[in-house]
């Protein structure tokens, strides 16, 4: 008797239909840094989603640039979260900064474990946007994965951001 094709079990080697639905060729994903001032420093409003937290300019040309070429493969890294995708939700307020060890943010093997359970590293690259800490990070978070830093030599913040803009304003990426 014949069994129908979704019956048989797969072979070792073949495909699940699952990893049939899985795109072909690189997968990328765009980590955004994050800033220092978020909204919780000036409004109690809460919860709040990931992309509206940070408030810093920086942060947020980040997530613009991210939203324009990267849209739904980009997250934010959040010092007291992990990597979270911009319509997730903040609970509640923290004061951790990637570059203030005294203030207690996640560690590099915390992140990389993070990023492990969430399924980050089946992304084939990585974009890290944001500076050369935050780049080093994601080398340090991602090892063995290709991390491009499309801001890397621009300058300093007020270069990248023009550069940003101008990426966005012409549909160039980076």
């Amino acid at each position: 008797m014949a069994s129908s094709p979704s019956s048989i079990a797969p072979e070792m080697g073949e495909r699940t239909a699952f990893e049939y639905m899985r795109p072909i060729g690189p997968r990328t994903l765009c980590v955004v840094t994050p800033s220092e001032r978020r909204i919780w420093d000036t409004s109690p409003e809460f919860p709040v989603r990931a992309r509206r937290a940070y408030t810093g300019g920086f942060s947020r040309k980040c997530q613009s640039y991210a939203e324009r070429f990267y849209r739904g493969h980009w997250c934010i890294l959040d010092p007291c979260n992990g990597f979270m995708w911009p319509d997730e939700v903040i609970r509640s307020p923290h004061d951790r900064c990637l570059y203030r060890p005294e203030t207690q943010p996640l560690t590099a093997d915390q992140l990389r474990e993070h990023s492990i359970r969430r399924k980050l590293d089946d992304f084939d690259a990585i974009i890290a946007l944001g500076g050369m800490r935050f780049i080093l990070l994601m080398e340090e978070v991602f090892p063995g994965k290709r991390v491009r830093a499309p801001l890397a030599g621009i300058g300093g913040i007020g270069e990248m951001m023009k550069a940003l803009d101008d990426a966005i304003g012409t549909g160039r990426r980076l």
